[in-house]
């Protein structure tokens, strides 16, 4: 230990000033000052930069296409389709076998009386329109999804693409 040096209780060493106490110096207030941009000229356009604009120009009709391709939201107020008050005694159909259909979207359709593949296989073109309008949320589902070509195979037995990944008790 050095001459100035005081050892504290737990035995730790720090330069001490022979037990006097010094004053300590209040710390300056920091003052942060934005920084100032600079000008910045305005570069040309180059041909590299220009030929992605003309990409995007030539995919705008594609874009175009595909909306013009998928099926628009059903006009007018439709017809409510058949429903059921209870599932039949065999019991529901595992409705998140429908691509577009989740465990929410499933307790929906059950509470309007959806429980079975065959009953949104029936629906047309006004049924459709009711139940696109009438899911809470969850408007056009039934036609962008094309839920009624989906329920059709689904209830004639046949597995679709989608249906394979979702087990039966809807997991």
């Amino acid at each position: 230990m050095g001459k100035g040096d005081i050892k504290t209780a737990k035995g730790k060493r720090f330069a001490g000033s022979y037990g006097k106490s010094r004053k300590r110096k209040a710390a300056a207030p920091i003052v942060i000052t934005p920084k100032k941009k600079k000008a910045v000229a305005a570069k040309p356009a180059t041909a590299k930069k220009a030929a992605p604009k003309a990409a995007k120009a030539e995919t705008a009709p594609k874009a175009a296409a595909k909306i013009a391709a998928a099926p628009a939201v059903a006009e007018g107020p439709g017809r409510k389709p058949k429903v059921m008050k209870t599932p039949r005694k065999s019991g529901a159909d595992n409705l998140q076998m429908i691509k577009g259909v989740g465990p929410k979207l499933e307790g929906l359709l059950n509470d309007m009386g959806f429980f079975h593949f065959d009953q949104v296989s029936a629906w047309g073109a006004d049924e459709v329109s009711w139940v696109d309008q009438n899911l809470e949320g969850f408007r056009a589902r039934v036609s962008r999804d094309n839920w009624v070509s989906q329920a059709t195979a689904l209830a004639a037995g046949e597995k679709i693409e989608f249906s394979k990944r979702v087990k039966k008790d809807g997991t």
